[in-house]
Formats: C-alpha cells, structure tokens, sequence
C-alpha cells in the first residue's frame, strides 16, 4: 500500500524549528565572525530559516 507524501508541508515545519545559534555554527563550520554576527542579529536562538538565510555556509570540496 503506498501513502501520499507531502513534502511542500514537511519542508515549511521544519524551516519553523528553533535552533541554538552557536550549535548551528559549530555544526556547519561557520568562522567566528559569522558566529557572532548571528548572535549579535538574534541572540540565542533562531529559526533554522533565519540562520540559513542569514549565513554563508562552507562548501565542501570533492
């Protein structure tokens, strides 16, 4: 039996989750300026979609 999945919605909730600023940064290798400027611009926490709209996150090189 197969379900319909709705992927639209589960993106949406999830960009809504409130993360810690700093193990957001520590998680994707962001440099200490990027630290603090996070958490000069929203304290703590964060949505996750505010903390990716408002960092540059390193890619990784193959």
């Amino acid at each position: 039996m197969s379900t319909h999945f709705q992927s639209d919605f589960n993106k949406a909730e999830r960009l809504r989750e409130v993360y810690c600023v700093e193990d957001f940064a520590d998680r994707h290798g962001l440099d200490e300026k990027q630290r603090r400027d996070l958490l000069k611009l929203f304290g703590q926490f964060a949505t996750l979609q505010e903390l990716l709209t408002n960092s540059r996150i390193p890619r990784e090189h193959r």
